[in-house]
């Protein structure tokens, strides 16, 4: 799918929030160059001990899973030379990402009124954890905190428990934050396309999660833990062999379900699953028309691959398991045939190709270091030719 193939990205993002907004644009066929400097690499880099002296040609999954489909410049942004860069090639891109701390940019003096300077019709997209303005608009936030000030914690876990936050290696928000990101994105340069020129889209993380977890809010839901109103009985239970299963029990199901189990509470499931193996206790709910399956982990979702799910995960170039797309038109996302790289892997490229800088100049940048290319002295070298 290439709906966006006309269209240039700097992707300044970093984690996930950000990186994986570029990543969706480049799904849709963008152009997208991530950006990083030696002295700030995308933190994913080091997720998982990667060291700094060097790049492992083993990049971290977390970094992989959201930095497929991207070329890669190594471009110091703290030097008046590489904002300079940056400032000229913004001059000849569409769209700029950053998810930066509030102040960032205005530190760094490439803040929207200067990239319009440089491109009058630039896409600033700015995702935040606040938002751009307000009462809270510095402060420094992770998923965790997200999820509490968004209000989805307190509504998530059991009647009587403490709040639940989705964990560290998921951050709900910054999922959620590069979907909503993306498609902003997309609407932006379609009316930029069409004569409306660019414009600065503030993205709060925050006010995304509250718009997702709003009808509860509204309907004063109580935190109910599995159950749901309106089901007689909606839980997990623990089978003989160590499984969980999840079953759920309309009111027109009472009679089905006490016909096998003996009773149709909670409690009565709960003795009556302890005594089978998961199989079996599934098997014989759903042979009564009882919803009911297997609480299935990371291993075994990833087992079910081209028989329950195809594209939620793929296989890029190298063969190494990534996010797969949104979009589905039958092809093979042409994002995944460019592999995350390492940082300043296309950094000549780049530079020649969208600054229209000369090899000599090229060269100049590199001796100053203001951009720089890979170094594998330290570590096995790989294909830099990606």
């Amino acid at each position: 799918m290439k709906v966006l193939n006309q269209c240039r990205v700097l992707d300044l993002g970093i984690i996930t929030a950000g990186a994986a907004t570029s990543a969706i644009l480049a799904d849709l066929g963008a152009d997208v160059v991530k950006i990083e400097s030696k002295s700030y690499k995308d933190p994913f880099r080091v997720w998982e001990g990667e060291v700094l002296d060097g790049e492992s040609p083993d990049l971290p999954h977390f970094f992989r899973m959201t930095n497929r489909g991207k070329a890669n410049l190594g471009l110091d942004l703290k030097t008046e030379m590489g904002r300079k860069v940056f400032l000229k090639l913004v001059s000849n891109c569409d769209v700029v990402v950053e998810n930066f701390s509030r102040g960032v940019l205005d530190r760094l003096g490439l803040n929207y009124e200067t990239l319009k300077l440089a491109n009058p019709d630039v896409i600033l997209a700015s995702i935040s954890s606040q938002g751009e303005n307000g009462p809270d608009a510095g402060y420094v936030s992770f998923g965790s905190t997200l999820e509490a000030m968004g209000g989805l914690s307190a509504i998530t876990g059991y009647q009587y428990g403490p709040p639940v936050v989705s964990g560290n290696d998921l951050n709900y928000p910054d999922q959620v934050a590069a979907i909503f990101a993306s498609s902003m994105i997309v609407t932006a340069w379609y009316a930029r396309q069409n004569g409306q020129g660019g414009a600065h889209l503030d993205l709060s993380q925050c006010e995304l999660t509250s718009f997702l977890s709003g009808d509860a809010f509204v309907a004063e839901s109580p935190r109910m833990g599995n159950s749901q109103p309106g089901l007689s009985v909606q839980d997990c239970f623990f089978s003989s062999d160590g499984h969980w299963i999840a079953v759920s029990v309309t009111q027109t199901k009472l009679d089905d379900i006490a016909a096998v189990v003996g009773g149709s509470s909670a409690e009565a499931l709960v003795d009556w699953v302890a005594e089978r193996s998961a199989n079996e206790a599934i098997a014989s709910l759903q042979a009564a028309g009882v919803s009911a399956t297997l609480v299935l982990d990371g291993v075994q979702v990833l087992a079910e691959r081209d028989r329950t799910w195809v594209r939620a995960l793929l296989n890029d170039k190298n063969g190494q398991l990534v996010k797969g797309t949104l979009f589905d038109d039958g092809s093979y996302p042409p994002s995944l045939d460019k592999p995350a790289v390492h940082l300043g892997q296309n950094t000549r490229e780049v530079l020649a190709r969208i600054g229209g800088f000369s090899p000599a100049e090229v060269e100049e940048l590199l001796a100053l270091g203001v951009v720089s290319e890979p170094d594998y002295s330290n570590t096995v070298a790989s294909d830099a030719t990606q």
